[in-house]
Order: C-alpha cells, then structure tokens, then sequence
C-alpha cells in the first residue's frame, strides 16, 4: 500500500485489525508471525506499517520483531527486517 506506513518500493507496507472481543487471545500475533513468514518466502526483505501511538498493538509489533523509524504527534512508522 502507498500509505503512511509506506517506507520505500520495495518495502510493502500492510496492516491488520481484530475486532475487540479477540484482542488478548494470541490472534494477532499468530496473524503477524504467518504474515512476516510469507513474505519472507515471497523474497522480501523487510515490512512497513503505521500504527498509532494509543494502539495496543505497538507491543505486540515489537515483539514480533518490528522497529520505530519515524514518528509524528500521533503514529509510529515502524520496519521488521526479515
């Protein structure tokens, strides 16, 4: 996507979302792990994204290996190497 989470062109940028009631249970980053893994398999080197600073999901990116390369007021743009 040509999004915010957009770092360069051979960067793809993506984002996920849950509903509420399956926050918590281990969805999203069992969602995030398969992702990361298949585009690793597709020859990428690395993944972008955007999340907001307030999204509990920030954690859950970092544990999956992701790290803040830009930010403004409200958004992390953050990279996983893969």
């Amino acid at each position: 996507m040509d999004d915010y989470g957009h770092v360069d062109e051979e960067t793809p940028s993506f984002a996920i979302s849950l509903y509420r009631e399956y926050c918590g249970h281990g969805i999203g980053t069992q969602m995030m792990c398969k992702m990361l893994c298949w585009m690793k398999g597709q020859g990428y080197r690395k993944v972008s994204l955007a999340v907001q600073k307030a999204n509990a999901a920030v954690n859950l990116y970092r544990n999956v290996g992701f790290r803040t390369v830009a930010e403004n007021d409200e958004e992390y743009i953050m990279v996983c190497e893969l």
